[in-house]
C-alpha cells in the first residue's frame, strides 16, 4: 500500500516554476563565456523540458560545432530546417557553415541549390549564399585535383618502386626519373637516396639521381657510392663538373696541342673528358695533374682513332711519366666501360 502511495506521489511530480527559463538563461550565459561543456549540458537539461524552442536549439548547434562535434551539429541543424525551428535561413547559413567545415562541398551545392531553385530566397541572404556555392564548386574542383595528384602521386611511387628496384632496366631508370622533373621530386625522395649507396646499380643512373637532387635545391646530406668509393655530398652545394677550374684546364691543354693539328681528335678527346666527368659526378678530379689526364685522353682518342703515338712523345708532349700514364688509363677506361647504356 506505502509502495502504492509513493508512486502516485512521484506521478504528480512537477519541475520547478520557470526551470526551463532557468536552465536556458543560464545555458546561453555560459555560451556567451564560452563554456562549451557547460553551456551544452545546460541546455540538453532545457529541451527536455520544451522541444522546439529555437534559442535552446540553436545555442546546442552552437556548443557542438565549438567543441568539434561537427556531424552532431549538423544533425541537430537539419533537424532545426526540418522542423522549421528558428529563422531558417539563420539556421541554413549556420548548417551550410557546418557542411564546409567538414569538407562536404558536394551537399554544400546541393543544399543551396535546391534552396535558390524555390525562388524564395530573401535578398539579404541571396548574395551569401550565391558566393557559399560558388565557393563549394571551387572547392570540389580543387578537391577533384588533389584526389587526382594523389593518384597520380601513387601510381608513380609504385612505378619508381618498381623500376628502381625490380626490374633493373638501365635505359628505363633513366627515363622514369628524367620523368619527374615537372614533379615535386621531394615526395620521391625515400627511393631515389637509397638508390645512390647500392654499389650494384649504374653510375649513370646516379649521376641522372644527383642531377636531379641539384636542379631541386635538395638540401641535405646523401651518401654516393661509385667505382668502389663513397662520399657525402649536399645536392644544393653541387657544382656541374663541365664548369669546374680543373675540367677547363684540361680542355685548354688539349686545346692547345690538338685544335689546330687534329681538330677531330681533339673533338674527340674533349668528348670523352665531359663523359669521363659525368658518368664519375659527384666526384671530382680536383687532386689530380691536368696535364696527366690530357696525355691519357689524347694517347685514348688516337687510339679509338687507329692511331698510334708513341709514349715517348706523349711524355714529351706533357711531361708525364709512363708509369703515371698507364695508371691514368687504367682508370679512364674502367670508368668508359659505364659510358654507354645497352
Amino acid at each position: 500500500m506505502d509502495k502504492q502511495n509513493k508512486d502516485k506521489k512521484q506521478d504528480k511530480i512537477i519541475p520547478f516554476p520557470k526551470l526551463k527559463e532557468r536552465l536556458m538563461e543560464k545555458g546561453l550565459e555560459a555560451l556567451s563565456s564560452k563554456k562549451f561543456n557547460e553551456a551544452l549540458a545546460l541546455l540538453k537539461q532545457a529541451k527536455e523540458l520544451e522541444t522546439g524552442n529555437h534559442e535552446i536549439e540553436l545555442g546546442i548547434v552552437i556548443c557542438l560545432f565549438e567543441l568539434g562535434e561537427l556531424e552532431k551539429a549538423k544533425e541537430n541543424c537539419l533537424e532545426m530546417l526540418k522542423e522549421d525551428v528558428g529563422d531558417y535561413f539563420h539556421v541554413l547559413q549556420i548548417y551550410v557553415t557546418i557542411l564546409i567545415q567538414l569538407g562536404q562541398y558536394d551537399e554544400v551545392q546541393s543544399t543551396i541549390e535546391a534552396v535558390l531553385d524555390e525562388d524564395a530566397v530573401p535578398p539579404q541572404h541571396l548574395e551569401h549564399l550565391t558566393q557559399l556555392l560558388e565557393l563549394s564548386k571551387r572547392m570540389l574542383v580543387a578537391d577533384g585535383v588533389e584526389k587526382e595528384i594523389e593518384y597520380v602521386n601513387k601510381n608513380v611511387e609504385e612505378e619508381l618502386q618498381n623500376v628502381l628496384y625490380n626490374e633493373g632496366i638501365v635505359g628505363k631508370q633513366i627515363a622514369t626519373i628524367q620523368s619527374l622533373k615537372e614533379l615535386n621530386i621531394r615526395k620521391y625522395l625515400n627511393l631515389l637516396i637509397p638508390f645512390l649507396v647500392i654499389p650494384e646499380n649504374h653510375p649513370i643512373v646516379k649521376t641522372i639521381i644527383i642531377q636531379l637532387l641539384a636542379t631541386n635545391q635538395v638540401d641535405l646530406e646523401v651518401e654516393v657510392e661509385k667505382f668502389g668509393e663513397t662520399i657525402k655530398v649536399n645536392p644544393k652545394n653541387l657544382v656541374d663538373p663541365s664548369m669546374s677550374p680543373f675540367t677547363n684546364q684540361v680542355l685548354s691543354i688539349l686545346e692547345e696541342q690538338l685544335e689546330n693539328e687534329n681538330p677531330t681528335l681533339y673533338e674527340t678527346a674533349k668528348e670523352i673528358w665531359l663523359r669521363h666527368l659525368f658518368v664519375l659526378y659527384p666526384f671530382t678530379l680536383e687532386e689530380e695533374e691536368p696535364s696527366k689526364y690530357a696525355a691519357t685522353l689524347h694517347l685514348y682518342s688516337a687510339e679509338l682513332h687507329g692511331m698510334v703515338i708513341e709514349n715517348q712523345t706523349l711524355e714529351q708532349i706533357y711531361g708525364v711519366n709512363l708509369f703515371e700514364l698507364k695508371q691514368t688509363l687504367d682508370k679512364l677506361e674502367k670508368v668508359e666501360r659505364f659510358s654507354y647504356i645497352e
